[in-house]
């Protein structure tokens, strides 16, 4: 994705700083390249210089007028930085004192021409939908380094666990980093969608008010709920609306979707709203053998929508001693990724040894390019950086 070059320019040092460490530190390092300025000789030089450009200016009133005072039309769209209590009149204001999620979203539309809030700016987000069919096969840890090998690659990646009972491998230092907002999370989210959804109006909250960057996974995620019944009550509209949410903030390159092996309202919406899923299997037989019943069950139920479901499944086989040499659940699959087994996650490794395998992420980044490749070729997944 393409950054807005955004041009600061404040007197306030001090303003700027906690400015420029929160875009570095957050889901807008990628949609903003800022150049600051707090003296205006030199921010006007920098506007004035046919070498330079921007696509918006963030500026207070006094920077404004010294580079508008030529009377010219300025080609670069600006914003007045408006403190309380400042004259108005210099076009769009926003004001200088809020949360920065909230002004840096408002920007990020003001230079985008209102499209921003609404969807990707380089086309969809590329929704992936870890699953298996059955449970133990490794699905949040192959998540997990999926989503740290494409934000390794340079993209913008959501890890969205729709676990009931998330896994313990990413509970590990996942308290919001120190100096970070404090967030929402996602109970709030939920009820702040249903709310919104009911007034037939959008959430004027950013993504970052309720999620975090994970330090591990290297991406963007919820914290665990603390109430389990949040996580029960899910409809599949909820889901949905979640998702959707996520995918049109135009933050994100890819969302990584973690649901429940057993069949529930939200693995059921992440199997139909996935533009990609990785099912998962291991190596063994009685995994093959209950995916396949699986499958077999689908297609009896709703052959239309088991079509359109296998249609979009790559199959890796998981935890696997050697060649994989079982075969797969129906005649003519196969298993375009296989995983090898890691035997000291067995033994209680923690969540720094598991996301440092070289064994495993050298699979993991096999899968990634599939994956990418593939949304490439139906334009899906906006090219970072």
């Amino acid at each position: 994705m393409v950054p807005v070059r955004l041009v600061l320019a404040a007197r306030d040092e001090q303003y700027i700083e906690p400015f420029l460490h929160y875009v570095r530190h957050s889901e807008f390092d990628r949609r903003f390249s800022v150049t600051a300025f707090s003296r205006e000789d030199a921010f006007v030089r920098h506007m004035e210089s046919s070498r330079l450009y921007a696509d918006a200016v963030l500026a207070e009133k006094s920077f404004l007028e010294a580079w508008l005072g030529s009377g010219e039309t300025p080609q670069v769209p600006y914003i007045h930085l408006e403190e309380e209590g400042t004259a108005k009149g210099c076009g769009k204001s926003i004001s200088k004192y809020q949360p920065l999620p909230l002004l840096l979203t408002a920007v990020l539309e003001y230079a985008r021409g209102g499209a921003a809030a609404r969807e990707p700016v380089d086309g969809k987000a590329l929704v992936v939908g870890v699953y298996s069919a059955v449970g133990g096969c490794g699905k949040t840890t192959v998540a997990a380094h999926l989503v740290k090998q494409l934000a390794g690659e340079g993209r913008k990646v959501f890890y969205l666990n729709l676990e009931t009972i998330s896994s313990g491998i990413l509970s590990e230092n996942s308290s919001v980093q120190e100096g970070q907002h404090r967030t929402h999370g996602l109970a709030r989210l939920l009820y702040d969608l249903k709310a919104a959804g009911e007034r037939g109006e959008p959430i004027n909250q950013p993504v970052s008010s309720y999620a975090y960057r994970h330090p591990a996974l290297e991406g963007d995620t919820f914290g665990p709920v603390d109430n389990l019944n949040e996580m029960l009550e899910m409809e599949s509209g909820d889901t949905a609306r979640l998702i959707d949410f996520i995918a049109d903030s135009g933050l994100y390159d890819v969302i990584v979707a973690d649901a429940d092996s057993y069949p529930n309202a939200r693995t059921e919406t992440v199997l139909n709203r996935a533009d990609k899923l990785v099912w998962l299997l291991a190596d063994e037989e009685n995994v093959v053998r209950k995916s396949g019943l699986w499958i077999s069950h689908m297609e009896r139920s709703n052959p239309e929508r088991c079509r359109l479901i296998m249609g979009k499944a790559l199959f890796a086989v998981n935890r696997c001693m050697g060649e994989a040499g079982l075969s797969l659940p129906r005649p003519g699959m196969t298993a375009e990724i296989v995983l090898p087994n890691i035997p000291s996650w067995n033994q209680g490794a923690g969540q720094g040894a598991i996301m440092q395998s070289p064994v495993f992420q050298k699979e993991i980044l096999k899968l990634s390019r599939s994956l990418y490749s593939w949304g490439h070729a139906l334009g899906i997944g906006g090219a970072s950086g």
